[in-house]
């Protein structure tokens, strides 16, 4: 299957992500039909990343939570169909990870699991079957055009250019980008900032890394702003 959008769209196209788990029981090389299923703020769907990086930042974080065994993978790898068979047709849809929530002190926020929080945008999509088995995974122009807006708001004007190159990069790369992502932020419960969450408003405060830097932009979603992280 195929995540290009079903329209022409006037950015350029953005690989999409998904988790898988792997079991030692499978030959090297074949992926579990195991993936993360979210629920927020009403929606539902398989959760999707749209940054290899992200992804990547994700899976490292669950593997120190004590989750492991899970990794990064191509969203056509993953067989949707039968990981949402058992839904109803409204429910079955994508939850789109853009960076990461954190406070106003800098914090990556951590759920009750520990994983980190993620604000998500719920994204239907059509899956249009052909012959010899082939699938195709059809999205809206418009989402990826508000994916590339978020980066530039978020990240600065650079950022969905760097997001578009690390897809290429090998999962080694990848790693030690995610590595020292990590090594570089504060990471904190949610629940110790439950008063300053309610004051801001949710999904008000958003972090991305830039592997260009090599530094975490923080953003209150109303333009880019700078900060030292303690």
């Amino acid at each position: 299957m195929s995540n290009q959008p079903d329209a022409a769209a006037a950015t350029a196209c953005i690989n999409l992500w998904g988790l898988v788990f792997c079991r030692g029981d499978l030959p090297p090389g074949e992926l579990s039909h195991k993936t993360f299923y979210m629920r927020s703020a009403g929606h539902s769907g398989v959760l999707t990343f749209a940054s290899a990086i992200d992804a990547e930042i994700y899976c490292r974080q669950l593997e120190t939570s004590g989750m492991r065994g899970w990794q990064r993978a191509p969203l056509e790898s993953i067989d949707i169909d039968r990981v949402m068979a058992a839904l109803p047709a409204a429910q079955r849809k994508l939850m789109l990870a853009l960076g990461f929530f954190a406070s106003d002190t800098n914090d990556l926020l951590l759920d009750d699991d520990k994983t980190l929080i993620t604000p998500l945008l719920p994204v239907s999509y059509v899956m249009r079957h052909c012959l010899h088995g082939l699938s195709q995974l059809h999205i809206h122009a418009e989402v990826f055009q508000f994916v590339e807006q978020w980066w530039r708001q978020v990240g600065g004007e650079s950022y969905p250019d760097q997001v578009r190159d690390t897809a290429g990069w090998t999962d080694s790369q990848l790693a030690g980008c995610a590595g020292e992502a990590l090594s570089k932020a504060a990471v904190a419960d949610l629940r110790q900032y439950n008063a300053l969450w309610n004051d801001t408003g949710s999904g008000d405060e958003c972090a991305v890394f830039s592997p260009e830097t090599g530094a975490w932009q923080f953003s209150t979603l109303r333009g880019q702003r700078r900060r030292q992280l303690h």
